[in-house]
């Protein structure tokens, strides 16, 4: 039934961008259409709570016209489409191919999220991936990156006897608390904000983009933002525009934490200490999606072995990567 639902929803999502998010769209706008330099944009930006949410925050304050969103569901994250609310949408990279393989429109303009993915655990005795042989290991989403990669690198290890259950995401700081469960896998911010609050020792056993740079030697591609094609076609002035404010907003957000770390604080209805965590370990840069290519389909590639369904079946196309 839950492999009926996405189905169903990549399909309905992939209709209502076909039929409703065109070039007539609620357009980005710049101070001057004719210019190859703009000025100013107009845009809105949808993005769920995660890293790569980040640098839009710090956009949005350096922008005044630069407007933020949020999705937490695939139900928000339609209904976002379907009133054409956004023009620029972060997403996991993995949905954003399937939802191409499904016919969405979607062309990646960057990706700014690398890793940010931890399995965690309060168990004195586990340092290291071998140490969970006969462990359970909860993952909050079934069928998404968490879960594959998790069993990926436990098949890669031969780690005996591994179970793997799921958690609601929003429920992991009390299970944890409770003793319900001991290793989990958590991304930024959560992961910053549930050591801070747990009585217990909570220690990182696996960085997956550590993990993933040591045994491939490429980055842990996860998070990029998507455009409408045929919106992009005549918007490209303003994507150009987008793509260097991104990467501006991304130096700031390490260079200036005297302006970042206030500005997520109050986001994240957090404090700054825990947020310099969430961000320190966060892998936020800046890459077109020409120069993330190579590291995405190497990505991919072990999708597409492990886990077909993730990406849609298929390798994505050239199509689906924005040419500057």
């Amino acid at each position: 039934m839950k492999k009926f639902y996405y189905t169903f929803f990549i399909i309905l999502l992939a209709a209502t961008l076909i039929s409703g998010c065109s070039t007539q769209s609620s357009p980005a706008t710049t101070n001057d259409q004719d210019s190859n330099e703009p000025h100013t944009l107009k845009a809105t930006i949808s993005a769920p709570k995660s890293p790569a949410i980040f640098p839009s925050i710090l956009l949005a304050h350096q922008q005044k016209d630069i407007k933020l969103i949020t999705w937490e569901t695939a139900d928000t994250l339609l209904a976002q489409i379907q009133k054409e609310q956004a023009q620029f949408m972060a997403m996991p990279l993995n949905m954003g191919a399937n939802l191409y393989a499904k016919g969405m429109p979607l062309q990646l303009i960057q990706v700014n999220t690398f890793g940010s993915m931890f399995l965690v655990s309060t168990d004195d005795n586990v340092h290291e991936i071998e140490d969970l042989a006969h462990q359970t290991i909860f993952v909050p989403s079934q069928g998404g990156p968490p879960d594959i990669l998790t069993n990926y690198l436990i098949a890669q290890h031969n780690i005996p006897d591994v179970k793997l259950s799921f958690v609601n995401i929003s429920e992991i700081g009390q299970q944890l608390a409770s003793g319900a469960i001991q290793h989990v896998v958590i991304p930024e911010p959560l992961l910053s904000i549930v050591q801070a609050n747990l009585q217990t020792d909570l220690h990182i056993v696996i960085n997956f983009e550590e993990v993933w740079q040591k045994q491939f030697n490429q980055q842990l591609p996860q998070t990029g933002i998507f455009v409408n094609k045929a919106w992009a076609a005549s918007n490209q002035h303003a994507i150009k525009h987008f793509q260097a404010l991104s990467e501006t907003g991304i130096t700031d957000l390490y260079q200036q934490p005297d302006v970042s770390l206030p500005l997520l604080s109050d986001f994240f209805k957090s404090n700054e200490k825990i947020m310099q965590s969430a961000l320190a370990n966060s892998s936020i840069h800046f890459q077109t999606a020409s120069q993330a290519r190579n590291d995405i389909e190497a990505y991919f590639k072990i999708l597409l072995e492990i886990a077909p369904d993730s990406i849609g079946g298929a390798l994505p196309n050239e199509d689906f990567y924005y040419n500057e």
